[in-house]
């Protein structure tokens, strides 16, 4: 099975995407979705868009799986110092999880310029305390990875109120993973 994840969905890049990685071609899509060919090639050109349920076929034609993730939405605490707390966790592409991090001034102000190698531990859990403590949301979401938070939280040096309100999405995914096995 190929799996193809896209937030923003040009569906004409992702359905060539699919279908390359199959090793079909769009004569091979069109057999197996029933969607004839010449509107496989307009979709993939990005001369079509094509309904809901065409789109799910022929992706599926391709061995791709449809997955449907809720957005995420943000909340504020309202004690002293408020965070960021958000509804569920993402994954980040490995590329992106395992990055080399420079802080901006609005996380990092004092001292010299700082720099956090993502790809080690040590770092990253830096990274992840600096911001959860002093991001915002779209700090947060850029830098931290659902999975790799999960196994460094017990590590992690928070503030008791951030710790206790994201422990919900921590116990969520750790509950999860538990019945998965």
């Amino acid at each position: 099975m190929y799996r193809i994840r896209y937030i923003a969905m040009n569906y004409g890049k992702v359905l060539s995407r699919a279908r390359g990685a199959a090793g079909l071609t769009q004569a091979d899509v069109a057999a197996l979705s029933g969607v004839a060919r010449p509107n496989i090639a307009a979709f993939e050109a990005d001369r079509r868009e094509p309904r809901w349920n065409t789109a799910v076929l022929t992706l599926e034609a391709t061995g791709a799986k449809v997955n449907i993730e809720e957005p995420i939405s943000w909340s504020w605490t309202s004690g002293r110092r408020p965070h960021a707390v958000p509804s569920r966790l993402w994954r980040l592409p490995i590329s992106h999880a395992f990055r080399v991090l420079t802080p901006g001034l609005h996380l990092w102000w004092s001292g010299p310029a700082l720099q956090l190698d993502l790809a080690d531990r040590g770092d990253r859990s830096r990274a992840y305390e600096l911001v959860l403590r002093e991001g915002t949301p779209d700090d947060i979401a850029a830098v931290v990875d659902g999975a790799l938070l999960v196994d460094a939280w017990n590590d992690l040096i928070l503030p008791a109120e951030l710790r206790r309100t994201w422990q919900h999405l921590i116990d969520h995914v750790r509950t999860d993973v538990e019945e998965a096995s």
